[in-house]
């Protein structure tokens, strides 16, 4: 039996049972008293989908533990009875994609609305990409069919562009169009890495899953 594991946080409780009643799983809650130790430990039974904490707790050392899903409930959350539409930020390519890919057909099918959301850099954006409509058209269905329609086929979901720094508009258009946030991450907190991941879980006004990705593939030395 699939269960969504969770410490008893009111806000974390909630976002816990609308998760279950998706995944058709049923809510485990964990002791106040559980160290993050005890809590990876709980998290690590096969019985276990996905983890649900409030954002006030110092999560990073069981998002870096783990291999499996954990949302991140921000203490200032609106309500989370259900989850009705959900912001996918895909920076383009298919690891991101298929990390998350699984999670959302499971939202999708249960109902959910899929908002996916790119956002272009210095280096990425096209040209004229924000005064040509034609052009964006056309850029929205190829980014659509690379890296939507591979990972999770059926109805289109709705793609949002934006160009600038990847974590202010993740968080601003959540704040508009979500009920949750879906992203795929490295584990690494170097310096340099997961910034919209850092961004996002500090200044986020939904819950933020955060979903392991597997770790690149080392290329073998050439000769």
């Amino acid at each position: 039996m699939n269960k969504v594991l969770t410490r008893p946080e009111p806000q974390a409780l909630a976002v816990a049972r609308a998760l279950a009643d998706i995944a058709a799983a049923q809510v485990e809650v964990c002791s106040p008293e559980a160290s993050d130790d005890d809590y990876l430990h709980a998290l690590a039974d096969p019985d276990v989908a996905l983890g649900v904490l409030a954002g006030d707790d110092d999560g990073w050392a069981v998002l870096q533990g783990c291999d499996k899903p954990v949302v991140l409930v921000p203490e200032h959350a609106h309500s989370a009875e259900a989850i009705k539409r959900v912001l996918v930020p895909l920076d383009g390519t298919d690891e991101s994609a298929h990390a998350v890919a699984e999670t959302v057909r499971l939202l999708r099918d249960a109902g959910s609305e899929i908002v996916v959301l790119h956002v272009f850099d210095r280096q990425t954006v096209p040209a004229h990409w924000d005064q040509a409509a034609h052009a964006r058209e056309a850029w929205e269905e190829e980014f659509r069919a690379r890296y939507c329609v591979p990972h999770f086929p059926g109805p289109r979901p709705t793609i949002t562009l934006r160009s600038g720094r990847p974590g202010n508009h993740v968080v601003d258009v959540a704040a508009e169009h979500a009920d949750m946030i879906i992203l795929g991450w490295s584990q690494q907190l170097h310096p340099g890495r997961a910034q919209t991941v850092r961004q996002t879980v500090s200044h986020a006004s939904v819950p933020v899953m955060l979903i392991p990705m597997p770790p690149a593939p080392v290329p073998r030395p050439t000769h």
